[in-house]
């Protein structure tokens, strides 16, 4: 897996690891999905999510089907709305407002006391805050990361490798684009 410092900010980390239980490790480029070993095993779960419990609702198939909708919606932003409405309904969401530091602010809970309740609520509140338009699926490595940049328009996990298991994904992507427009130019198929 990609060893990049692209942590999402607050809850929404969570999110971003949850999608990165299922993964392309770059020494096997092969898939590789965590999430039965860390549903199957309590301790490895609250070493990942120490902070979000499972509840008996929190089944492996609608945990892979949570990850696979969340999935396709930062992969391809807009595209997942029927699916993400469904967990929407699904999770029985509520609006409260909360006041920090004399702001007021509206939150969006689940009344639902599960890992999938705490998670949609979570997806909730960064579309409604905009965050979520900004983490995203490296096109390359599908690594889910979280886009720091200014303007928002970070497009793969890393430029350069970044660690010992890091890939740098969008150098690779530029250098094949370079070379098939090189082949172009140079009349090779």
């Amino acid at each position: 897996m990609p060893d990049h410092n692209q942590t999402a900010p607050g809850e929404l980390e969570v999110v971003r690891r949850f999608i990165n239980t299922w993964s392309i490790p770059n020494d096997t480029r092969e898939e590789s999905d965590e999430l039965p070993e860390l549903a199957r095993t309590p301790q490895l779960w609250r070493k990942e999510f120490p902070h979000q419990a499972r509840s008996r609702t929190d089944a492996l198939d609608k945990l892979r089907r949570l990850r696979a909708d969340l999935r396709g919606a930062c992969h391809e932003q807009g595209a997942n709305e029927e699916a993400l409405n469904e967990w929407f309904s699904s999770a029985a969401l509520s609006v409260k407002t909360r006041s920090m530091s004399g702001v007021t602010k509206l939150i969006i809970e689940s009344s639902e006391t599960s890992f999938v309740g705490y998670i949609v609520a979570v997806v909730a509140n960064a579309i409604a805050s905009g965050e979520w338009a900004r983490l995203k699926t490296c096109p390359d490595c599908q690594w889910n990361f979280y886009d720091h940049t200014r303007n928002g328009s970070k497009r793969w996990c890393g430029m350069t490798k970044g660690g010992p298991h890091g890939r740098a994904c969008g150098t690779i992507a530029k250098v094949a684009a370079y070379r098939a427009r090189e082949a172009i130019k140079a009349g090779v198929p």
